[in-house]
């Protein structure tokens, strides 16, 4: 019941984001509004204020702004209807809407920073690698485990953090490196190299020390069945032992689908389990359900550093939200992995449960992707009104109402068909 209040309050926020953006804009460009519902189906509660009854209705799962003239059958051309006003007018309406929470995000974002966020530990730790990956930039450029960074182009490094911070920033590297190794100091060059890079993000390959201790086990996951533990320590694996948590995860990511063998230090005894990794069709690669236990801090940012965190964190997000878009479209990644309402709301009372701040971050990513997807040029969205409106400026007349009708029930089917699917795909984690 908590998760459902949560989800619901969560929802409604971001609807009325979305719906306020076309009902102010609206409002600016001389249109009469009759009508703004948070909420679809029979009205709870409404007030009148000039032209503009204020609903709140039964369905939370929705909203809506009813503009004069909205419906062209009712509209009779007066000069604050919709249809009377400039195709660059109406343009502007339609975007407002996912416009409006994009921005929201990209507002929340920075919050999230300035009241503090839960940061791993090893970020204040001296950058002294403790694992390097398989053909990363690292290993080509020839770093080696036990080196610690001292300089990245000339600048210092005093800790992990400032690591991050400049391989992030540098998706395309060719950055040069000195780490002390020994008593020498050795140079090195990270040269460019797609193997794990993530849209907008660099990738080196190095790591500091992590301790292979499970901190969590997912439910209907190999490690689950195989009566893992969260607080387990991973102490070998197929008889090689194990000395941090990327040796386990490097080598459960590259057998998929072949039985291991895992023995956990449990308390004071030793528990050898088997198990097989399934592939995740996301990341292309094997996993058994476990994440690792990770010391944390919270780290609050001033308020200049909050915004500049915060404005490159959203702008990650909407990258990574754009390339999964590319790759559902050119088939690279199952629908299956995608989640709905109910993946959804479980997400928003986890976020919740874990503090007011991961709440905060998870609704400007909802916002951030709920504005993405409403730019879709897909009839029923507003991306759809807005290839619409870009037709009738091309033309110089308005698309045959038969045409936008008969695209708009196309639309709706596809929408209908996606919200069935996902809702599918979310009962069938349920059950597992």
């Amino acid at each position: 019941m908590y998760t459902i209040i949560i989800f619901t309050i969560c929802l409604g926020i971001l609807i009325f984001v979305h719906e306020f953006g076309h009902f102010i804009m609206a409002r600016l460009k001389g249109i009469r509004v009759l009508k703004f519902s948070l909420g679809f189906g029979p009205k709870i509660i409404g007030k009148k204020v000039g032209d503009t009854e204020y609903v709140i209705s039964a369905l939370p799962l929705g909203g809506y702004v009813k503009m004069a003239g909205e419906n062209l059958e009712e509209a009779t051309m007066a000069p604050d209807e919709f249809p009377s006003k400039s195709v660059g007018d109406r343009a502007s309406v339609v975007l407002a809407g996912p416009v409006m929470n994009i921005i929201i995000a990209f507002l929340l974002m920075p919050l999230v920073f300035l009241i503090g966020i839960k940061m791993p530990a090893f970020l204040e730790k001296s950058p002294v690698v403790a694992w390097i990956e398989e053909g990363s930039p690292a290993q080509v450029a020839g770093i080696l485990v036990g080196d610690r960074i001292i300089k990245i182009d000339g600048k210092p490094m005093s800790n992990w953090e400032d690591v991050t911070t400049v391989i992030s920033t540098r998706p395309e590297l060719g950055i040069k490196l000195e780490v002390e190794r020994g008593d020498s100091v050795q140079e090195a060059v990270l040269k460019s190299n797609d193997k794990g890079s993530k849209p907008g993000s660099g990738y080196a390959g190095m790591l500091p020390d992590m301790p292979a201790v499970i901190g969590k086990v997912s439910k209907g996951y190999p490690a689950e069945r195989a009566g893992f533990r969260a607080g387990d320590r991973i102490v070998e694996v197929d008889n090689n032992t194990v000395v941090n948590w990327y040796q386990v995860s490097s080598y459960i990511r590259s057998n998929a689908g072949k039985e291991l063998t895992l023995t956990v230090k449990r308390d004071e005894q030793k528990v050898t389990a088997k198990v097989t990794p399934v592939k995740d069709e996301t990341a292309g690669h094997g996993i058994i359900g476990i994440m690792n236990q990770q010391e944390t801090i919270v780290r609050k940012f001033g308020l200049i550093d909050s915004v500049k965190h915060g404005i490159s964190k959203a702008l990650e997000l909407t990258l990574l939200t754009v390339d999964v878009l590319k790759r559902l479209v050119s088939l690279n990644i199952s629908i299956e992995t995608l989640g709905g309402p109910i993946m959804i709301a479980k997400l928003t009372g986890e976020a919740a449960q874990s503090g007011f701040t991961d709440l905060i971050a998870f609704l400007a990513f909802l916002s951030l992707q709920l504005g993405v997807l409403n730019l879709l040029p897909i009839p029923v969205l507003d991306g759809g009104w807005v290839v619409f409106l870009i037709i009738e400026k091309i033309k110089g007349s308005p698309l045959n109402r038969k045409t936008m009708e008969v695209a708009q029930t196309v639309g709706f089917a596809l929408l209908i068909m996606l919200i069935i699917i996902v809702s599918y795909n979310d009962i069938l984690r349920v059950f597992k």
